[in-house]
């Protein structure tokens, strides 16, 4: 795509989405692994860098939400006709990868004399946030995922019977949420369970306090936000494109680290996520668009097995965290983050294959 003029109605591919997700993934490992005090001591050559970028890195969740967002919009709501297979078919395609990382997760479990099958039918969902009961560790954005694709269906008929209107969409699909959040969080209970009613008022506020960086992708799906973008940028030299686009990636880390690190409640993560976000996202997407270099094999597939990269990633952490020695014997950052790749790439072309296969089997049956 570089060097060629943004086609008309062009917008964020396939590709760029995977390539985001791939970003994302990146800051997803840099954020546990320096961000979140599970490493007490490491080497580097750059602690600060590492802490900043840690701490700055969970924005991973806002892009990956964006994805979301963007991509479901343009696959289902804004289609016409859709296939009633569509919603049961997304649930099982993120349920299928999970539950094969968690059959390994169990197993390490079991080896380790800490499984309990008690928590089987919470960890099907992932139902709860609470690292001692999830088998896999950081699975809880599964759960975040599930209910996302059930809001499909009330999305698509929303838009149906509402004109099209940006203010009034960015009113209703991202500060509606932020405002009901708000006033109802001190109802948000995800770590224990006590009583169905209980549970479910919790997953409604749980789903409100992220819906509006999810809604964020779809609201640039409905109106080709970067496409105007994109051209907009074009009136200026490539090279000032991508240096500004740097520096505003840059600025949006550092100053999320600020926010993070001296002012601001973890709970208010998705409300600034949702200012920075999109500024990080869109320069990521003009770098792509005006540099030569494209990767045609490493990027793309990071970003289309993150899910399993991810998962797979929390081995190392929590409730089996007794895996962490293998993780950190380089003993600097950056050998510690390429290890962490090297380690799991094996298992992540093993767990897509058993996945695929499955889903196959499966997707092949509901047709037949």
């Amino acid at each position: 795509m570089s060097g060629q003029k943004l086609d008309k109605g062009a917008d964020i591919t396939p590709e760029q989405t995977e390539h985001l997700k791939a970003i994302a993934l990146v800051l997803l490992m840099i954020h546990h692994l320096f961000g979140c005090n599970y490493l007490e001591d490491w080497m580097s050559f750059a602690k600060g860098a590492d802490i900043i970028l840690g701490v700055s890195g969970r924005i991973c969740l806002a892009l990956f939400l964006f994805c979301s967002g963007y991509g479901l919009y343009r696959s289902y709501v804004s289609k016409e006709n859709t296939k009633r297979s569509y919603i049961p078919q997304k649930i099982i395609k993120t349920l299928i990868p999970y539950w094969v990382v968690m059959i390994i997760a169990i197993v390490i479990l079991i080896f380790l004399g800490k499984f309990n099958p008690l928590y089987i039918p919470m960890n099907l969902v992932a139902w709860l946030h609470n690292d001692d009961m999830l088998y896999v560790s950081f699975s809880w954005y599964i759960k975040l995922q599930l209910l996302l694709i059930a809001t499909l269906p009330l999305i698509k008929l929303l838009e149906k019977k509402w004109k099209k209107n940006l203010v009034i969409d960015y009113l209703l699909y991202v500060i509606l949420p932020f405002v009901l959040w708000f006033f109802l969080k001190k109802y948000e209970s995800e770590e224990y369970f006590t009583n169905i009613f209980q549970s479910i008022a919790s997953t409604g506020v749980f789903l409100l306090s992220w819906y509006s960086l999810f809604a964020l992708g779809m609201l640039f799906a409905k109106y080709n936000i970067y496409s105007k973008i994109r051209k907009f940028s074009e009136r200026f030299p490539k090279v000032l494109v991508i240096i500004l686009s740097v520096i505003i990636c840059g600025y949006v880390i550092y100053l999320r680290y600020l926010i993070y690190h001296f002012y601001l409640d973890v709970s208010y993560y998705s409300i600034t996520d949702s200012v920075l976000m999109p500024f990080f996202a869109v320069s990521c997407l003009l770098i792509m668009d005006n540099v030569k270099f494209r990767s045609k094999y490493v990027i793309p597939f990071l970003g289309k097995n993150s899910i399993f990269y991810w998962l797979l990633s929390g081995m190392f952490f929590l409730n089996t965290k007794e895996l962490m020695p293998v993780l950190t014997f380089p003993r600097y950052s950056l050998l510690i983050f390429l290890w962490l790749f090297v380690m799991l790439t094996p298992f992540v072309f093993a767990c897509s294959f058993v996945s695929d296969k499955i889903l196959g089997l499966i997707i092949r049956k509901k047709k037949d």
